[in-house]
């Protein structure tokens, strides 16, 4: 009932608007209007398509969806009013000369450039930009309380009792959104406090290339063979070590199936692959200090390049994993899988993971210029619980820009995975659920 009504208010505060604005809004704005409907059709049609990740096209939906971005929409409303309004203006000068033309256009210039200036201000400003970045941020901690709920009745007494305790079969570590270096620190991190008996594995998901053309190497930038100090043998082992020998490869990389799943495969023709963020973040993870035993519980995922798909391709990753004996099945699908990712996407990943029947729980990690360690201190009103005034507020600068396009960005393709369905709402009714929220005594 309170959906409906709350639906209902909406309706009747945005027919009103819609009706000022129709009004208001100049005639050649809705001919802009439908061509940027269509453009943005067209952009999300294309990159729905895997090779979109390649050289060529990239370029194409980058360019198709400059005008989406904040910078985009200040640099086209500035040159569609030049060219068509003020390119070729003519204002006749004498007492009887009719201007009125002339007049209609300055008019609707001012009103766009009017609107170019308080969206450039409001991009730029630093309480604007931080409150935008808060917003997301304050969602993202949402989704991380939500991610925690699990129904009570579902799980067994053992599975409750290592889910209150924080044990984990997989820790997946996105590359979408970098930096991720605080996100392998907070993976190392946990991994480090967990039990040496239930150790998780750590899965990297990272599928762009980190060069243009991509680069060729070993997984994980392992060092190519160097002879005679470094064989074709021990580059084989560092990638999965063959039976009989220390394990000091990693524990899983689709590109080398067969090396996993069969261990007496010559290492003559290991091939080398075309390296991608994933094996970027293995190599941070790997040459962390003190940590050198960590390499057999990485496993690569070095094809998703956003956050769906690597939910898919990570989900494929797991039934491989099962069908070859290198991870226990589940067929409850009651994993126990920590996603963690960026504050800013928290939301996003959260709710594209749960409809893709990963059961993630999710945290989040960032360096502490990017993010907030405490939103009812350090955001602004009305994301923050106290209405503080200070100085910075008032001030303009190029990172409050970039911010501010950060968060437009992230709204976006909250929009885009809305619009194709991906996302599942969180748990909202009133079943039993841990963690149960706290009893209040009635007074």
């Amino acid at each position: 009932m309170f959906d409906l009504l709350t639906n209902i208010l909406i309706w009747i505060i945005a027919i009103p608007v819609f009706l000022i604005l129709f009004r208001a809004i100049p005639k050649d704005w809705f001919r802009i209007f439908g061509l940027v409907i269509f453009t943005a059709l067209v952009v999300i049609i294309f990159a729905s398509f895997r090779f979109v990740e390649d050289p060529v096209p990239k370029i194409v939906v980058e360019f198709l969806s400059f005008p989406f971005t904040l910078t985009g929409i200040i640099l086209l409303l500035l040159f569609f009013n030049f060219w068509l309004r003020l390119k070729d203006l003519k204002i006749k000068s004498g007492d009887k000369v009719d201007n009125k033309g002339a007049a209609d256009k300055v008019a609707i210039v001012t009103k766009e450039i009017l609107i170019v200036l308080i969206l450039f201000a409001v991009s730029t400003n630093n309480a604007t930009s931080e409150l935008f970045t808060c917003y997301l941020e304050q969602q993202g901690a949402n989704a991380v309380e939500q991610s925690y709920r699990r129904p009570v009745r579902n799980l067994s007494e053992q599975e409750l009792a290592d889910f209150k305790r924080g044990v984990y079969d997989l820790i997946v570590v996105l590359a979408e959104n970098p930096p991720y270096e605080p996100r392998l620190q907070e993976a190392i991190r946990l991994w480090n406090a967990a039990n040496p008996q239930q150790k998780p594995y750590i899965l990297l998901s990272g599928g762009r290339h980190t060069t243009r053309p991509a680069t060729k190497g070993y997984p994980c930038l392992t060092a190519p063979e160097a002879l005679p100090t470094r064989t074709k043998e021990n580059v084989r082992n560092e990638i999965a070590s063959r039976a009989g020998t220390p394990n000091i490869g990693l524990r899983y990389d689709p590109r080398y199936e067969g090396y996993f799943t069969n261990t007496a495969n010559p290492s003559d023709g290991i091939p080398q692959v075309d390296l991608t963020e994933a094996d970027q973040m293995c190599d941070l993870l790997t040459n962390l200090p003190n940590f050198s035993g960590i390499r057999p519980f990485i496993i690569i995922e070095p094809s998703g390049v956003t956050v769906r798909s690597s939910g898919d391709e990570i989900s494929k990753l797991i039934k491989s994993l099962e069908k070859n004996k290198l991870l226990r099945e589940d067929a409850r699908n009651s994993r126990r899988i920590l996603l963690i990712t960026s504050p800013i996407e928290a939301t996003r990943a959260f709710l594209s993971f749960r409809n893709q029947d990963l059961n993630a729980s999710l945290t989040t990690a960032g360096y502490p210029s990017d993010s907030h360690t405490d939103l009812a201190k350090q955001c602004p009103w009305p994301i923050g619980k106290q209405f503080q005034i200070q100085h910075r507020y008032f001030l303009f600068n190029a990172t409050s820009f970039v911010r501010s396009e950060r968060a437009w960005t992230e709204i976006k393709e909250l929009i885009f995975y809305t619009l194709r369905f991906w996302l599942r709402p969180p748990l909202t009714d009133e079943a039993p659920y841990y963690p149960k929220p706290a009893e209040t005594t009635p007074k």
